[in-house]
């Protein structure tokens, strides 16, 4: 059975993806008023904003645009740590629940520091442009700075 290297079988997009829903699902149980309706919308908007970056990131041709997507992934990951703290503070959070949170938020941003550092190596050392080839539409190799380790089955 050929592996797909697809941006969904990413574990790093997974985990984005997870925390994501993760957000949206605390938002519906948070109490309505204006100030956690700007607050709902705000985190929302950059945790989901995590898995699209990556997934665009994967889809680009070139290192250069691929590190700016995953970079901006990063910085949405310290976007939604930041409104996780402000959530707790708020008490719509408990410390756990926040813990967690900020745990999730930190292994992100671990992940995606790797896969940024790895995109800065490949694109000194080679110097070339990510190039589609007829494997991706068929056997394929996953694209650097991907391994097939980081992809699940």
């Amino acid at each position: 059975m050929t592996k797909t290297y697809h941006f969904r079988n990413l574990i790093l997009w997974q985990q984005a993806q997870d925390l994501g829903h993760a957000v949206i699902q605390l938002t519906k149980r948070m109490s309505q008023s204006w100030a956690n309706a700007v607050i709902g919308r705000q985190i929302i908007a950059s945790a989901t904003s995590i898995a699209a970056n990556i997934a665009e990131g994967h889809g680009r041709f070139s290192y250069g645009a691929h590190r700016n997507h995953l970079s901006i992934a990063r910085g949405s990951v310290a976007e939604t740590d930041s409104w996780i703290d402000l959530l707790w503070r708020e008490g719509v959070l408990t410390l756990d629940e926040a813990t967690q949170f900020h745990n999730r938020c930190d292994q992100l941003s671990a992940m995606l520091t790797t896969k940024i550092r790895s995109l800065e190596k490949a694109e000194t050392q080679d110097k070339q442009r990510i190039k589609e080839t007829s494997e991706a539409y068929g056997e394929q190799a996953p694209a650097p700075p991907y391994l097939a380790s980081d992809y699940c089955s």
